[in-house]
């Protein structure tokens, strides 16, 4: 086997799509840095499928091979089945009811053996046919599928139930927990941390949630996080950042905070 050939094999992809454009991240274990990751800046002018196509022929690191590619979908458009009542057949119809007038999105799905769900999610069409194109063996997930296994881990043993807030692309995402089993989890889009305030404290209180005895954790891409836990606190006792060096200790992207939450959840849930 020669070297490139090895290269090749020991070498993954890791790209996330979302409404503010794209971003990747380039895992090579023989490396003394094995991690690259970049953000692509969109053109806001023209359309997601646009700007992902220029990021296709001008970035580099995205035409080269790849023993893996995961393609990391963070979108409000997805929804949850029991596993057991999921048939693949049937994911179009279910996604057109949840979501009509959708008709320009591929539909794709994961099946979470661990939590017991199906997750069914759209993408832009275009973006999915570009993306197979270029990586024909990628593998498609939602961002909601890496991290209802990530949080569902954090709250088993808890003793109580627990929300867990992500903040991203001027949304929110909110995943409650009871010992490892999911309760809820939509997404939401916020312009102010009023906006996430009013979700959460509504959620709270519809999910019968003990604002003495249960818990919040809060993590954000950006810098928002500590001013929403400083709002939330007042009204939650168990407030608390969610700490990334915490979360990430034992795996090789310990340390790395420019790397989005959920594709860093990606890279080392086995997915």
């Amino acid at each position: 086997m020669d070297n490139k050939t090895s290269s090749i094999q020991n070498k993954s992809l890791s790209i996330r799509i979302s409404s503010d454009g794209l971003s990747f991240c380039v895992y090579s274990p023989s490396e003394s840095e094995p991690y690259i990751f970049r953000q692509v800046k969109p053109r806001p002018v023209v359309s997601l499928a646009a700007n992902v196509k220029e990021a296709l022929m001008s970035e580099p690191l995205l035409q080269e091979h790849y023993q893996r590619v995961n393609v990391l979908v963070t979108t409000r458009l997805f929804t949850t089945v029991p596993a057991v009542e999921f048939k693949r057949e049937t994911i179009r119809e279910l996604f057109n009811f949840v979501f009509p007038g959708q008709e320009q999105c591929h539909v794709s799905y994961n099946v979470l053996r661990r939590s017991g769900i199906a997750i069914i999610f759209g993408l832009d069409r275009n973006v999915y046919k570009l993306l197979l194109d270029d990586f024909p063996r990628a593998r498609f997930y939602a961002s909601a599928s890496t991290l209802v296994e990530f949080f569902s881990d954090k709250s088993v043993g808890m003793g109580m139930k627990k929300m867990y807030v992500y903040l991203h692309d001027k949304e929110m995402t909110v995943y409650c927990f009871h010992e490892g089993r999911l309760l809820f989890v939509n997404n939401y889009s916020v312009n102010s941390v009023n906006d996430c305030q009013y979700y959460i404290m509504n959620l709270w209180s519809q999910f019968g949630y003990d604002q003495l005895e249960d818990g919040i954790e809060i993590v954000a891409d950006g810098e928002m996080s500590q001013l929403l836990s400083d709002k939330i606190q007042y009204f939650i006792k168990n407030t608390k950042l969610i700490d990334r060096d915490e979360d990430f200790r034992q795996t090789i992207t310990h340390g790395n905070k420019i790397i989005p939450y959920d594709l860093q959840t990606l890279l080392i849930c086995g997915f």
